[in-house]
C-alpha cells in the first residue's frame, strides 16, 4: 500500500493520491464493522468469497468494478457513495424494518429507533403520552441532538430539569446521564439524531 511520503501508512479512509479514491478494503472493513458483520457475513451477501473480500481489506487485491458495485450494493450504497464520492445515492434507499428497533423506556412512551446505514448515527423517534416518564436516565457515546415536534418535554440533564416547547432544538453530550418526560396533559412528540451507534 503506497505511504503518504513519510514512510507511513495514509490514514484509514483518507484518499490516496495515486489512486485519487480511499482504498476499498478500508471502507469494507469500516461498514462492516459498524454493523457487526464477519467476512463470511459479506460473503454470504455478496456472493463474493471471504478469502477474496479478506484480501481486498487487507489492501493485498484490487476489485473489478462489477465486484464493487456487488460489494457495495450490500451496504446500500452505489460504487459512488461506496467510496465517498456523493453522500447520496443514485437512488433513493428506504429504511426497512431491520434498521428500526422498538426500545421499552416505560409505559406510555414509544421509543423507536432508526439506523442510518454506513452514516454511523441513529435517529430516534419518540411519543410520549400525557405524564409519561422514562423508567431510567440514559448515558451513553456520542452526541444527542433533539428537536420537539409537538407539545412540550422536560428534558433531565445531569440533574437539571429543561423544559422544551414546540420547535426547541438542544444538542449535548450523550455521556451525561438524562431522560425525558411530559409533565402535561397533551402528547408530546421529539425526534432525536445520536451520533453514535448505540443500539
Amino acid at each position: 500500500m503506497p505511504t503518504n511520503g513519510r514512510g507511513e501508512d495514509p490514514p484509514i479512509g483518507t484518499i490516496d493520491p495515486e489512486r485519487g479514491f480511499p482504498a476499498p478494503g478500508e471502507v469494507l472493513k469500516r461498514l462492516r464493522t459498524q454493523r457487526g458483520w464477519t467476512l463470511r457475513d459479506v460473503a454470504d451477501r455478496s456472493g463474493l468469497s471471504s478469502s477474496f473480500l479478506g484480501s481486498v481489506e487487507r489492501g493485498e487485491s484490487d476489485i473489478a468494478l462489477e465486484r464493487l458495485s456487488r460489494l457495495a450494493a450490500v451496504f446500500d450504497h452505489d460504487i459512488g457513495s461506496f467510496l465517498g464520492y456523493s453522500a447520496r445515492q443514485s437512488r433513493p434507499a428506504f429504511l426497512g424494518e431491520d434498521e428500526r428497533l422498538s426500545v421499552d423506556r416505560g409505559e406510555g412512551i414509544a421509543y423507536e429507533v432508526i439506523r442510518a446505514p454506513g452514516l454511523g448515527f441513529e435517529i430516534v423517534r419518540v411519543r410520549l403520552d400525557p405524564k409519561a416518564a422514562f423508567d431510567n436516565d440514559l448515558a451513553h457515546e456520542g452526541v444527542d441532538v433533539t428537536l420537539v415536534v409537538s407539545g412540550t418535554v422536560t428534558a433531565r440533564y445531569n440533574g437539571v430539569d429543561y423544559e422544551l416547547e414546540r420547535g426547541t432544538c438542544v444538542m449535548w453530550s450523550g455521556g451525561y446521564p438524562h431522560s425525558f418526560r411530559n409533565d402535561t396533559s397533551e402528547p408530546a412528540e421529539y425526534i432525536g439524531v445520536v451520533t453514535a451507534m448505540v443500539y
